[in-house]
């Protein structure tokens, strides 16, 4: 079956772009595994492509910088553009928003920049602190909003200040309504570079169950898509879509295999002003959204379609 999904054979070694503007990426796994695992990627949609999604640890501080240095040599010479994901706190429940807020951490993010620069990347796309508006993760915003905005703005400067980058900073809620609007914790146009918001097909509302309108709830939704849309261009900003996929959960909440929701999703990519997306090509504990593998054969075909050497003009 995977065979009929090969696109372009001779194409296979070159970057082809989305039928839209923005940069088409992948998450494929951390490091040195997602390097390995983004050739099943290419093989099946006929392209390298454009752009990988990486995230750095959390667990420490210290796990955090040396991870940052061993997974951006993975990625060197790869000829990747690269977006970094960049906690804002280790889980060790003692580093704070407000110690992070007085500068007490600037020289971890100072380190992190340096070793993006120096393996190659000096125009990666930064997502600090990413989906900040929910609860799952040890920077969460609504704990301390106040210092959650000042340590966003110290991290930016801190990072901004190594020589050679010229980084593009993402701030990136996750989708809808969370634990806090995210506008109360927007840092400031001068800290800004693209707003991005993850968005993962799910659905926990019966009226949503249908595709249909369980697409229209991702664009209406507070917080949803046309707010991410009118909230950029009332800021001069491009969008980002660094997470996104259709899949299955754990809980059941997850539809699984869904063309149209990639249909859709692609149509409202190509039509906005969208520096780059991030389809999530990985098979994660809480959500299984891979593609290229042959579990959700209408949701690959819909990708194909969409996104792939066939869809070019």
């Amino acid at each position: 079956m995977r065979a009929r999904w090969i696109l372009i054979p001779a194409l296979l070694a070159a970057s082809v772009p989305c039928a839209g503007a923005a940069e088409l990426g992948t998450y494929a796994g951390a490091g040195c595994t997602g390097v390995k695992h983004v050739d099943a990627f290419t093989h099946w949609f006929g392209a390298k492509p454009q752009r990988m999604l990486d995230f750095f640890a959390y667990d420490s501080w210290s796990g955090m910088v040396s991870e940052a240095r061993w997974a951006t040599k993975c990625w060197q010479g790869t000829g990747y553009r690269m977006t970094f994901s960049v906690p804002m706190l280790p889980g060790d429940h003692v580093s704070t928003l407000a110690l992070g807020a007085a500068g007490d951490y600037d020289h971890y993010f100072r380190d992190i920049a340096q070793d993006i620069v120096a393996a190659g990347f000096p125009d990666a796309v930064i997502r600090i602190g990413w989906e900040f508006n929910g609860g799952w993760y040890p920077w969460a915003a609504k704990q301390d909003p106040a210092n959650w905005v000042t340590m966003w703005r110290r991290i930016v400067t801190a990072m901004r200040s190594v020589p050679g980058q010229h980084f593009q900073f993402d701030w990136n809620p996750t989708w809808g309504m969370q634990q806090i609007e995210p506008t109360k914790v927007y840092p400031g146009d001068a800290f800004v570079d693209v707003i991005g918001v993850d968005t993962y097909n799910a659905t926990w509302e019966k009226s949503t169950l249908e595709p249909g309108p369980r697409w229209q709830s991702f664009v209406d939704a507070p917080y949803g898509l046309k707010w991410q849309a009118d909230f950029a261009a009332s800021h001069g900003k491009k969008l980002s879509m660094p997470e996104w996929g259709t899949g299955t959960r754990p809980d059941g909440h997850g539809p699984g295999d869904d063309p149209y929701f990639v249909a859709e999703m692609a149509k409202w990519l190509h039509a906005r002003d969208v520096l780059y997306h991030d389809y999530w090509n990985y098979d994660a504990p809480d959500y299984r959204a891979r593609l290229d593998d042959g579990q959700f054969p209408k949701s690959a075909q819909a990708f194909l379609q969409s996104f792939g050497a066939r869809a070019q003009p």
